[in-house]
């Protein structure tokens, strides 16, 4: 509950967003009208209950707790689509969720009506006026072979959430072209990912303002250091700025 009232009581001025993390790859982005998009939430534990991989971090907002106008799934695994919190967080009958087209075919099997499911694949975009989104590549293997990063453009201010991929720049090349401000991406360098050096090395190829780093301190299994992160990045992208958030902390930015 408390973060819940963190999120209604966060001021967003006019061209500024708030970008809250909720631990794992999963993102809330708040405008200035108190409009939300969330990314990829992992609210539940039902990785450890399928896989076993246990949660180490603690769960800081429930399925019934948070509502958002826009529910983002980069891909179909259970970190990123969370079968246990998606149907609380679609009851409400307004929620339009956007996705991967395996993350939408898995809605549509659990009942959510076909008006609420937007599938995305590379390329494509979607523009609900507050906000625009768009499908870039992403790299994550057999594993998810639909797997896609997401722009985000929304109040004056575009974000780069890259999703679970691999270091492919000769392929991000709309992403990198598109210049965001900032730019989310993982560090662990398992499952595919990205390592922290990889990490910094797209930064810099996109040219970011800010970075915020992900995937790390959730699963023991999954690894991720984000010391190791910082240091490449005083090294090597000295212009950018990393941004360590903790779960559930904030980080505002506002747009030229």
């Amino acid at each position: 509950m408390e973060l819940v009232m963190e999120i209604a009581r966060k001021t967003v001025r006019a061209n500024e967003i708030a970008i809250f993390w909720l631990g794992q790859a999963g993102f809330l982005i708040k405008d200035d009208r108190g409009r939300t998009v969330t990314i990829d939430p992992y609210l539940t534990d039902c990785c450890e209950r399928a896989f076993g991989f246990k949660r180490l971090s603690p769960k800081l907002i429930s399925p019934s707790e948070l509502e958002t106008d826009v529910l983002v799934s980069t891909h179909e695994h259970l970190d990123h689509f969370d079968v246990d919190a998606i149907p609380i967080l679609m009851a409400n009958g307004r929620t339009k969720f956007i996705g991967s087209p395996t993350s939408v075919g898995k809605c549509a099997e659990m009942g959510i009506a076909e008006d609420r499911l937007t599938a995305l694949s590379e390329g494509d975009t979607l523009d609900l006026g507050w906000v625009k989104l768009t499908a870039v590549y992403a790299d994550h293997g057999d594993l998810a072979p639909d797997a896609i990063g997401v722009l985000v453009s929304i109040n004056g201010v575009l974000i780069y959430y890259t999703g679970d991929t691999a270091y492919r720049p000769e392929k991000m090349s709309s992403a990198i072209a598109a210049r965001p401000d900032i730019i989310i991406l993982p560090i662990n360098g398992a499952y595919g990912n990205l390592d922290a050096r990889e990490a910094a090395y797209l930064v810099r190829d996109t040219g970011a303002k800010y970075a915020i780093p992900c995937h790390y301190w959730t699963f023991a299994v999954h690894g991720g250091n984000p010391q190791e992160f910082d240091d490449i990045m005083k090294a090597e992208v000295p212009g950018c700025r990393a941004i360590f958030l903790r779960q559930g902390e904030a980080f505002s930015y506002k747009g030229a």
